[in-house]
């Protein structure tokens, strides 16, 4: 008699035990007919689909089946009666709100006495976030992979430690090239870009849409635009940092051209007009403030006859002297002065810097002199005259406009005095008065 109730205490004891384990996990654990009736529905089964024991229990398990997945159960329910187990299952299951649950099952089949299948017992994980983290680093992964941009990670020490297509096509280095690799090869040998971008990653600060230059591969200069950010782990250590990169090449060229386009003639590639006006004007503020230099030297220069050589050979053989004038100039003058196309044959040219009159006059007779040596274009040799008008600000004029004015009336005063000569506009009339 004590032996039964010392069997029976220990069966009750073993059975309060698996139900604490049952009632006491985390996973959802239920007992199910070969029919697919519920028959137990611990407290984690409650949590993780949002039913109660009471609306469960005696309810078929199809009532957390999502419509897609409804044939799933009779094909579980076939391995059970086969004896067969159903392990880490991945599928989808319904919340009692409608939200869908990813989540792993072991599916087992459960035996009475005599060995015979009664029942199933199923075990189910809720994996929703483990899931929606792959999903994510997957998405994540193809974003990065399929940018245009180059994405590419660092190390504190500046050791590159991930690489995507675009970064091998911008910058021509394959993963395998450079992973592993300092950051510096990215950078010319005395650049100091790479320490301060590793100071700002260490300190916790981003740079965004930073414009500046990277080498490729080649050697070739790359104007990119970055974005800079912190990399860190869990804790919230910051444990490198990653690099998005544009290649902004094109666009640098693209507006460069437009600025070459509004700003210098198509036909010289001299300056033009609205260009020498407003270096002109900066010129005037500079001597106003007494910055650089006292004076501006004003060169107004037109080819004289030119008209003769479009009415004798044609427009393009016009251009053609047109180009040769400004080629004639361009090596003439020095690199600091601006020269320009004001107007069709007219030219305009600023001296950079002080000349002593000795100077300015064995510049133009140089000037006229090599304009003047025969040139052939298209079988013709040409000869180039030129009448020169000269002003000096602030001597001649305080604005540009008197200024310019003042320079054309010079000019017209050579050529009325037998062009191919220069002359000084002085006190309202023109001279050649001797620079000596």
């Amino acid at each position: 008699m004590n032996q039964k109730r010392q069997d029976h205490s220990i069966s009750l004891f073993k059975e309060n035990i698996y139900q604490s384990i049952i009632d006491s996990s985390f996973d959802a654990i239920i007992c199910k007919t070969l029919d697919g009736i519920v028959l137990s529905w611990n407290p984690a089964a409650e949590r993780i689909f949002g039913y109660t024991a009471d609306e469960m229990i005696g309810e078929s398990m199809l009532k957390i089946f999502p419509e897609n997945k409804l044939r799933e159960e009779a094909e579980i329910l076939e391995k059970l009666r086969r004896g067969e187990v159903v392990e880490h299952f991945q599928t989808v299951r319904k919340h009692k709100t409608g939200r869908l649950i990813d989540i792993s099952v072991t599916i087992s089949p459960v035996f009475d006495a005599h060995g015979t299948i009664v029942a199933a017992s199923k075990i189910a994980r809720d994996i929703t976030e483990q899931v929606e983290a792959v999903r994510l680093s997957h998405e994540y992964r193809a974003i990065v992979e399929s940018s245009e941009d180059a994405i590419y990670s660092v190390s504190l020490d500046g050791t590159i430690t991930s690489w995507n297509n675009g970064a091998e096509h911008i910058f021509g280095f394959s993963a395998s090239d450079i992973l592993g690799k300092s950051i510096s090869l990215l950078f010319d040998d005395d650049d100091q870009q790479a320490d301060h971008i590793l100071r700002k990653i260490k300190h916790h600060e981003s740079l965004e849409h930073y414009k500046t230059t990277r080498k490729n591969r080649d050697g070739s200069v790359i104007n990119v635009s970055e974005t800079v950010s912190p990399l860190q782990d869990q804790t919230g250590t910051v444990i490198g940092g990653s690099i998005i990169a544009r290649n902004i090449t094109h666009d640098i060229q693209a507006q460069q051209l437009i600025w070459k386009q509004a700003n210098y003639d198509n036909l010289t590639g001299l300056a033009n007009r609205d260009l020498f006006l407003k270096s002109l004007c900066h010129e005037m503020e500079m001597v106003k403030e007494s910055i650089s230099r006292d004076n501006l030297v004003l060169l107004f220069l037109d080819l004289d006859n030119f008209k003769d050589f479009n009415d004798n050979y044609g427009h393009d053989f016009g251009d053609e002297v047109l180009r040769h004038a400004a080629d004639v100039l361009t090596k003439t003058c020095r690199n600091a002065d601006l020269i320009a196309r004001y107007a069709g044959d007219e030219f305009i040219i600023l001296l950079s810097g002080e000349f002593p009159q000795k100077d300015l006059k064995r510049f133009m007779d140089r000037l006229i002199s090599k304009l003047n040596v025969p040139y052939p274009i298209n079988g013709v040799d040409c000869r180039l005259s030129v009448s020169i008008g000269i002003v000096q600000y602030p001597n001649d004029a305080d604005e540009i406009s008197d200024l310019l004015k003042k320079a054309d009336q010079a000019m017209y005063a050579a050529k009325a005095a037998g062009r191919n000569q220069y002359q000084f506009y002085v006190d309202d009339r023109s001279t050649t008065m001797s620079l000596d």
